[in-house]
């Protein structure tokens, strides 16, 4: 028998041939898993534990600056910025992450503006991250390495916030323009339509441009301004006599953790993108690229500890604020045992009256008998 196909069909075979089990591709698709449980559970475990450590780190820093006057410094917005930067990717940019990872189509409404805005949310907030790390450490170099001039003040300080968002957001934003939402009908039982959030470049190395673009602007050249600032403190700290053992090490620490943190996901995102073969099979780059993603968000986890708490004004604040809660909680414990002891010694109190009064009624009565 001949067969008319048309190019949609010939699309089918193909990919079909490839199928060793056509169950579990149907079972993968009607569920909207792309890796295993295990795999899924682990994943979710190791998120989850990232995402609560640097919302509560991030939150602390944003709270110290908030409820004291005296925190509300010009260098200290620059390090609010970067804790709500930070805050954004562990709570907004990572949980998309994670489900474009473990999903294999669109899982939510089919907004096409909804799947643009997860993109470039995305973005934004890991350019503003890096952005920050690079003003403050700019900011601290203008404060150590020339201390006559004049310092940064908090409305220049907010200026440049505003500066940091809006060239983040300018970015990003071919995330926004370039991503597109696909519906393909299926036909199946349970399956009528599918829709994928694709990034659909006009050109066919469009994304391969970009993500060496992002290399570029949001990897090296803040490495490099980063550790030439970092440079320049120690050697004008090395002669003073005040400069403790700490300040070195807590600058190497700064650089030394950018570094590690952000090279392995730019590295994979460059080869995957300029690589004309698909280099690993579909499980092995989901686990892979969430490794790699995994070592990025630890800046987030780590900045609140290298900015805030190695900072002792921070610290400080973080101190106070724990004990806060300690005693809140102390003080709702004493409460509670005061009213149990009270209502005792209330209960007590009512059983002597009740003898008492007995006591006196029959006291009375022999009295008058």
């Amino acid at each position: 028998m001949n067969l008319t196909l048309n190019a949609s069909a010939k699309w089918v075979i193909e990919a079909s041939r490839e199928v060793q089990n056509p169950n579990t591709l149907l079972e993968k698709f009607s569920l909207n898993r792309k890796v295993d449980d295990p795999t899924r559970s682990l994943l979710l475990t190791f998120y989850g534990i990232l995402v609560t450590i640097g919302a509560v780190g991030n939150a602390l820093v944003v709270i110290s600056v908030v409820r004291k006057p005296a925190m509300r410094t010009a260098r200290n917005m620059f390090i609010v910025n970067l804790a709500v930067s930070d805050a954004l990717v562990c709570c907004v940019g990572t949980p998309l992450t994670l489900m474009e990872l473990l999903t294999k189509h669109w899982p939510l409404p089919n907004w096409p503006s909804l799947c643009k805005a997860c993109g470039a949310i995305q973005a934004i907030s890991i350019f503003v991250s890096t952005i920050s790390i690079t003003a403050i450490a700019l900011d601290r170099y203008q404060l150590i390495v020339y201390p006559t001039r004049p310092g940064l003040q908090t409305m220049g300080a907010l200026i440049t916030m505003c500066f940091i968002w809006v060239t983040a957001f300018t970015l990003a934003s071919p995330l926004y323009i370039f991503r597109s939402l696909k519906t393909h009908k299926v036909g199946l039982l349970g399956m009528d339509s599918l829709s994928f959030c694709i990034e659909d470049w006009p050109i066919d190395d469009g994304r391969a441009i970009y993500s060496l673009f992002s290399l570029i602007f949001q990897y090296l050249v803040p490495v490099l301004v980063v550790i030439m600032a970092h440079v320049q403190i120690h050697r004008r700290l090395r002669g003073r006599r005040r400069t403790t053992r700490k300040t070195p090490a807590i600058l190497i620490a700064i650089a030394a953790t950018y570094v590690i943190s952000w090279l392995p996901l730019n590295v994979f995102n460059l080869v995957a993108d300029f690589s004309s073969e698909v280099i690993l099979d579909e499980t092995s780059m989901t686990i892979t690229y969430a490794v790699c993603h995994m070592f990025g968000m630890s800046s987030a986890v780590s900045n609140p500890l290298l900015y805030g708490w190695l900072n002792d004004n921070f610290r400080k604040e973080f101190e106070e604020i724990l004990c806060c809660c300690r005693k809140k909680n102390q003080m709702n414990k004493n409460m509670r045992s005061n009213h149990r002891k009270m209502d005792t010694e209330l209960t007590a109190l009512a059983q002597l009256e009740h003898t008492v009064t007995a006591n006196t009624k029959t006291s009375q009565c022999s009295q008058i008998f």
